[in-house]
């Protein structure tokens, strides 16, 4: 387990470049709905899917294993037995940050998922050669 707290450590440096790569995809997604250029259409639709490309590359980077659900048993356990232990105490500390950074892992692959459809959809709506 001594591996886990570098791998929280890891995710949370990566979370702002991730955010910051959202925004950028965002930008991206709104120059490219207010043009008309087909030319330039095409440029910025291929800046955007590698800028996807790039996000879900980071974002297989942040994964790392789920916390063990035997340690999940063994803090209730202690909770039900009349408190817990300065160990079990520090276990749900790293459970509840895994959680949260789990929660925004979550909600970047919500984004990301609305970004290809957008991506999609200005595909579908150029005109044909």
């Amino acid at each position: 387990m001594p591996g886990k707290p570098a791998m929280s450590m890891e995710m949370g440096k990566q979370m702002p470049q991730m955010q910051e790569n959202m925004q950028k995809m965002q930008t991206q997604m709104e120059k490219l709905q207010a043009t008309t250029d087909p030319q330039e259409r095409q440029k910025l639709l291929q800046e955007h899917m590698q800028t996807m490309r790039e996000n879900m590359n980071a974002m297989r980077g942040m994964g790392g294993p789920m916390m063990a659900s035997g340690q999940h048993c063994d803090m209730m356990k202690a909770g039900k037995k009349g408190g817990m232990k300065k160990d079990d105490m520090m276990k749900h500390h790293e459970m509840m940050k895994h959680h949260e950074m789990m929660e925004k892992r979550m909600d970047m692959m919500q984004m990301m998922m609305e970004q290809m459809m957008q991506h999609d959809q200005a595909v579908e709506s150029m005109p044909a050669k």
